[in-house]
């Protein structure tokens, strides 16, 4: 399982496109799935503190056959979001199945023009 950690600043949106691979580049295709990343202090805390889903906007899967989707944290959503480091992963769901592709840290910086 991959390991991807995520430093924001909270005056401007996060948004990066990523291609999910097996080790040997080979895409994974993600047609007809959906995903989550769940963001919480700690990953054993009860209250998650941001959600983001394929069916909210946080998550968009752009080029399925590729494996290519898009992570959004709006401006809006970081500047809520207290300082500090979390922990997500995220999670890829086809049908009943739950596979995780990544976890990691996050890390809210103060930004100088929020």
């Amino acid at each position: 399982m991959a390991i991807v950690n995520i430093t924001c600043e909270n005056d401007a949106d996060f948004a990066r496109q990523f291609a999910y691979q097996l080790t040997d580049g080979t895409p994974v295709d993600l047609t007809g799935n959906t995903m989550k990343m769940g963001i919480r202090r700690r990953a054993e805390d009860v209250t998650e503190e941001m959600l983001l889903t394929t069916e909210n906007g946080g998550l968009t899967i752009t080029d399925p056959p590729n494996g290519k989707f898009t992570v959004l944290i709006t401006q809006a959503q970081l500047v809520q979001l207290d300082l500090g480091d979390y922990e997500h992963s995220l999670i890829r769901i086809r049908g009943t199945q739950r596979m995780r592709i990544w976890s990691g840290t996050l890390v809210n910086n103060a930004g100088a023009s929020r």
